[in-house]
């Protein structure tokens, strides 16, 4: 009886735990639910145990296919490459005969107008009969690229080669025609220049016809230049520059130098006409503006540049004193060769042995005097510059070093090496002025 009891007890008790047996152990819990109706079904992009998830795309192992050139097309590359590659050697060879041979012979025209520019920037007149030939036979291309070559030679040969492109439909070669006129210095052509360049409605003849004026050195173009210089078309003034400076005339260059402060607009192209000039009349030019902008250190700046790449290195003296005596010789009493004015500059070339004492304001003055090499002062000069010798009082000097690379021969430098920076010359004045003129202590 008792055992029945147990038993019950013990069943009861089975029933009541498996009953309860999904809310306390996961052992008894049943299988996940069903989503239902409301849930969002799952999105078969992110699930990757879904059957219509895509598969990742396999990285192609074929390379991209090269475009399939026929073989004319590949001979006429290769030789078009070979073509550019000899005519650039011969250029730098100065190699004229295969100029001539490539210019006149070669199959593809950009490679014959490759050579007639080749030609023209050498600049020799070996190269203008077979310019001429290329112009008589070649198509419009080539013989544009040949009146440029011609242009840039311009020998008298070629006038009427000139004459006839002036006339001609192509505006280009128009334009090279009137450009190459004025370097052959031809007088007929300075007339066509006067006559037809300037008065042509075509804005790049009239600058050509200003550019060919500046080669023939006429005194009476420096008027031409200066209205073209005052104008307000900016395109005319440049033209203007770049004439006066291949007129390298003392006129010119000085108009350039007084147009500096003018024409602020036009300075950089001042400072690089007078730096291409390379003579006496540019320096002392550029001297003169550096002494006039001295307190400027960007024109200081742009000016030493340009005497660094004219290689002008040394001493250079301006006048400070009106009437200063330039002598013949180093000593009291020596002839005069004229005058200096206040503010010309020269190249100081040497000091006197001897010290010298002067009377100058009243005072007595023990200076050295110092040789010195000034422009002529009148335009029929045989020369353009005269050596003479001047008081250290009257002058103030300054020094243009010589870069450190420079003064030490080294060893030709790779043109793979950095370029050195720049040298700026020494501006200040003060470092070699005068040679601290003594005065007599015995002066009353």
């Amino acid at each position: 009886m008792q055992s029945r009891i147990t038993f019950r007890l013990l069943l009861a008790v089975l029933l009541l735990a498996l009953s309860a047996g999904s809310y306390f152990s996961p052992l008894f819990s049943q299988a996940d639910p069903q989503p239902s109706s409301e849930q969002a079904p799952a999105d078969p992009q992110t699930d990757p145990s879904s059957e219509n998830a895509p598969t990742d795309p396999q990285p192609s192992t074929e390379k991209p296919k090269k475009p399939v050139v026929d073989k004319e097309t590949k001979r006429y590359n290769e030789q078009f490459k070979h073509g550019l590659l000899k005519v650039f050697e011969a250029e730098a060879n100065h190699r004229f005969a295969v100029l001539d041979k490539y210019g006149l012979t070669h199959p593809i025209p950009r490679v014959r107008a490759a050579a007639a520019l080749a030609l023209g920037r050498l600049g020799n007149k070996a190269g203008v009969k077979t310019i001429h030939k290329m112009i008589d036979r070649d198509g419009e291309y080539v013989r544009q690229a040949a009146y440029k070559g011609l242009a840039d030679i311009g020998a008298r040969a070629s006038l009427d080669y000139f004459y006839a492109g002036a006339k001609s439909p192509d505006r280009d070669i128009r334009v090279y025609s009137f450009r190459g006129m004025g370097k052959t210095m031809d007088p007929g052509a300075r007339e066509v220049l006067l006559k037809k360049g300037l008065t042509s409605d075509d804005k790049e003849i009239v600058k050509a016809s200003i550019l060919g004026l500046g080669y023939y050195q006429v005194p009476d173009d420096i008027r031409i230049f200066i209205d073209y210089l005052n104008s307000n078309d900016e395109d005319f003034q440049k033209a203007a520059v770049e004439a006066l400076g291949r007129h390298k005339t003392r006129t010119s260059m000085k108009i350039l130098e007084d147009s500096f402060a003018a024409k602020p607009n036009l300075r950089n192209q001042i400072l690089d006409t007078l730096t291409e000039q390379k003579n006496s009349f540019a320096i002392f030019a550029l001297l003169r503006i550096l002494d006039a902008n001295s307190n400027s250190e960007a024109i200081v700046k742009e000016i030493s540049l340009r005497l660094y790449k004219l290689k002008a290195f040394g001493k250079y003296m301006t006048v400070i004193a009106d009437k200063t005596p330039l002598m013949r010789d180093p000593y009291v009493g020596a002839q005069k060769i004229r005058d200096l004015e206040i503010g010309e500059v020269g190249k100081v070339l040497g000091k006197s042995s001897a010290a010298y004492i002067i009377p100058i304001e009243g005072k007595r003055i023990e200076d050295f005097y110092f040789k010195v090499l000034v422009n002529t002062k009148y335009k029929d000069a045989f020369t353009e510059t005269v050596q003479g010798w001047v008081f250290g009082k009257y002058l103030q000097i300054r020094t243009i070093s010589a870069p450190a690379h420079e003064k030490k021969k080294s060893k030709r430098p790779s043109i793979l090496d950095d370029i050195p920076p720049a040298p700026q010359a020494n501006p200040s004045a003060d470092s070699d002025q005068n040679s601290s003129p003594q005065e007599d202590p015995n002066n009353p």
